[in-house]
């Protein structure tokens, strides 16, 4: 598998897994804001789904703005960034 994949996968699992957790801790705060007596067990169930399922959301979202800043990242490089391998291509050394 090539580097690049590698990365981008690893992106997406660390992105959804930062998601999950997110939304789990979400859940969390959920549980203690609302009163037990006013939640029964089918609303709590569904409300634990229904925050992981925007974690995973939250995690998607995390991915794309972190593969759209890989990507314009290499647009707004100086000259300076490119290190001694620039000097090469200008024919300077």
């Amino acid at each position: 598998m090539k580097r690049r994949y590698t990365g981008v996968l690893l992106l997406l699992v660390g992105s959804e897994l930062f998601g999950m957790l997110l939304g789990h801790w979400f859940f969390g705060l959920f549980l203690k804001t609302v009163p037990p007596v006013a939640l029964s067990t089918f609303n709590a169930s569904a409300a634990h789904v229904a925050f992981i399922l925007y974690g995973l959301l939250a995690g998607l979202a995390v991915f794309v703005w972190a593969g759209l800043a890989t990507v314009l990242a290499r647009f707004f490089k100086s000259e300076a960034d490119e290190g001694p391998a620039s000097m090469t291509r200008t024919g300077a050394a």
